[in-house]
């Protein structure tokens, strides 16, 4: 009953951000979604006077989970059909050389980088709390939490923080939580901006534009447009019923792939459940091969698809804030902020210049999407993507779901390792070499295949570039 009521709670939260940014005009032109907004004032009421029949272990419950569905759903949407087959590369030669052309350069180039986060953001953070933890009690164990909330988002770090608190971490969720928040805040707060300012040079594929009802939040009546079709006969099964069943389907048959993998221990983490979110996509993939051999998937609708994630996203990001025990956090707040504001400069720059040799014309959009999946989750950077791709003309958001295939071996030795360490039944010299030793695999892995390649676009410059010369400046052609 109270998670239903915490639901209603953030629906009202939802109302207020919406008309929050409808009617203050300066809040407006920032482009802040929403599920901030209203996740910023609902945190504020819910530490000082709190909301009525709900706590805050209710909000985190539905955090956690709606991070689980979003994923598992993204995993039975289909993906656009953007642009021809191309013919398949028959060596490593002739791959690096068509990968910027692919959609390969994104899914590895995003995944490969992923990987790169997940470990560095950990190492940093825990390097500063080593210096500086003290001062405020606050060990050094607890950064690790950062990687988990920025590269994984709130559901693992409740996953994860619960792992940490049975190794005797007291409070590890609560302040993997606030890292949550505070990286979908930076995603945003960030993102948003230099999406504008890359408009405006011309350097997105897509001729996108800021509109009046971008900045309002609402669309008006004549430009409104149908997200989805009706595939199913309402007085039998209702379509949007029909795609939720499909989702809920999959976590079942996620559920059953954890079952065996359970019994595979790693750093003191289940294969199977620990990673639950990503099983749950895997077996989605998987409904979604069989559906597609019985002829059943053409009733399958990627509209209604894509609102289930994105209501399940907002519902996430919005939860997360209201979940936050600020009279916990208190004594922590200000380590906390500087673990964060580190962690995210050493992301925006570290990307900024990876995502820049990825390759490919969608290579600022591949930026965005990157950028709004370290500091938040892999929704957060479809979101901040759409800013500048409306109407996917490029193949990003299509690219964003398989690079967590990718990262996948990442996770497998980064959060066992992290584990593993904050139980003290690995020592600092193993813990050293399996962070680092994944950044290094990676950067090779990244230069072998060619998405370590030439600098192709600059945001500030308002350039393009192909083989290391001009030919784009603010939206132009140039011969040069």
């Amino acid at each position: 009953m109270s998670v239903m009521t915490a639901v209603g709670w953030i629906g009202v939260m939802f109302l207020i951000g919406a008309l929050v940014r409808a009617k203050v005009k300066f809040i407006g032109n920032t482009m802040i979604p929403a599920c901030l907004i209203g996740g910023i004032l609902g945190c504020i009421l819910i530490n000082t006077v709190g909301l009525p029949w709900t706590t805050l272990a209710d909000y985190s419950t539905i955090s956690g989970q709606m991070y689980n569905f979003m994923f598992i759903n993204l995993g039975i949407t289909a993906a656009a059909k953007i642009g021809e087959k191309k013919e398949k590369a028959k060596s490593i030669k002739e791959l690096r050389a068509k990968m910027g052309d692919t959609q390969f350069s994104g899914i590895f180039g995003m995944g490969s980088y992923w990987a790169l986060a997940y470990s560095f953001q950990a190492l940093i953070a825990f390097a500063i709390l080593k210096v500086i933890g003290g001062i405020w009690g606050m060990d050094p164990e607890y950064g690790l939490m950062i990687s988990f909330a920025f590269a994984q988002g709130p559901g693992q770090s409740i996953s994860y923080g619960t792992a940490l608190e049975a190794a005797g971490w007291e409070g590890a969720i609560q302040v993997g939580i606030m890292f949550s928040a505070i990286g979908f805040l930076v995603a945003f707060g960030v993102g948003v901006p230099l999406a504008k300012k890359a408009i405006k040079n011309g350097i997105p594929v897509s001729k996108a534009e800021i509109s009046d009802e971008l900045r309002v939040g609402f669309i008006p009546p004549e430009k409104q447009e149908s997200y989805g079709k009706i595939t199913t006969f309402g007085g039998n099964l209702d379509t949007f019923t029909f795609h939720i069943a499909l989702t809920g389907m999959s976590w079942i048959l996620g559920k059953v792939l954890c079952i065996p993998l359970d019994y595979i221990v790693m750093g003191g983490i289940k294969l199977g459940s620990t990673i639950f979110f990503f099983w749950g996509m895997v077996a989605a993939y998987i409904l979604r091969a069989i559906l597609g051999k019985l002829g059943v998937y053409k009733y399958v609708d990627r509209g209604t698809q894509i609102r289930i994630t994105n209501g399940a996203t907002d519902l996430m990001v919005m939860a997360t804030f209201l979940a936050i025990d600020m009279q916990f956090l208190a004594k922590w707040i200000i380590p906390i902020l500087i673990v964060a504001a580190v962690v995210a400069a050493a992301t925006f720059y570290s990307l900024r210049y990876f995502a820049a040799r990825f390759g490919g014309k969608n290579d600022f959009e591949r930026f965005l999407g990157e950028w709004g999946t370290v500091t938040g989750t892999n929704a957060t950077g479809l979101a901040l993507v759409r800013i500048v791709d409306p109407n996917n003309d490029t193949t990003t958001a299509a690219e964003l779901g398989p690079s967590n295939a990718v990262n996948l071996p990442a996770s497998l030795v980064i959060a066992p390792a992290i584990l593993a360490f904050a139980a003290r039944t690995m020592g600092m010299t193993t813990f050293l070499i399996s962070m680092i030793g994944v950044i290094v695999v990676y950067l090779v892995f990244m230069k072998l295949i060619g998405i370590w390649g030439k600098k192709t676009y600059d945001v500030r410059k308002g350039e393009k570039y192909k083989d290391g010369k001009v030919y784009l400046r603010m939206g132009e052609p140039v011969d040069e």
